[in-house]
């Protein structure tokens, strides 16, 4: 029996270390247009950025056992989350797997589309998220981890311009037609 109490120990030793040095990705909301109008539809993108070396899985992995990459729009009353859109996964090769395993590399962009109700009013709109991740190296995977974040959406009067923002990420996001 004390073998075993040995072993427990250490065991939940390196877990609590592990969990210590956890990777942590970095995501930064972005809005597809400087304003929104009431019943319109609006894009909007997390960046994530990984440390050198890691890669999560993707929103769909291969093995049933892995833990995909989510991310989960807790919308207010009033805007609907019509998408989500997840890059498209890259073929990780690991040795001893004879698939190759199915991930997001180090810089990602993960999009949605939201959907404005008519009846809101102008002003700010918080729209909270979560994202959900395993970050992994060539061998080792961590702990589960997720970063809260938000985007704040400027609805605007009908008539105000709603110039559009960040292009060059939105362009590359495959959203549906």
């Amino acid at each position: 029996m004390r073998g075993w109490i040995g072993i427990t120990a250490v065991a939940l030793a390196s877990a609590v270390v592990a969990g210590q040095g956890r990777p942590k990705a970095e995501v930064t909301p972005l809005v597809g247009s400087d304003g929104v109008h009431a019943g319109s539809t609006v894009q909007v993108a997390l960046q994530v950025s990984l440390p050198d070396g890691l890669h999560v899985q993707s929103d769909k992995p291969r093995d049933p056992l892995l833990i995909p990459t989510v991310l989960t729009i807790e919308p207010p009353a009033g805007v609907t989350v019509a998408e989500i859109a997840y890059p498209e996964a890259t073929d990780f090769a690991q040795a001893g797997q004879k698939v190759p395993l199915a991930v997001f590399e180090q810089r990602f962009v993960v999009g949605a589309r939201l959907t404005i109700d008519r009846t809101l009013s102008p002003g700010d709109l918080v729209v909270p998220a979560r994202f959900r991740y395993q970050a992994c190296d060539a061998s080792t995977c961590f702990a589960p981890a997720r970063e809260e974040t938000r985007w704040t959406l400027k609805l605007v009067p009908e008539d105000t311009p709603t110039p559009a923002r960040s292009r060059e990420v939105f362009e590359k996001i495959r959203f549906r037609r």
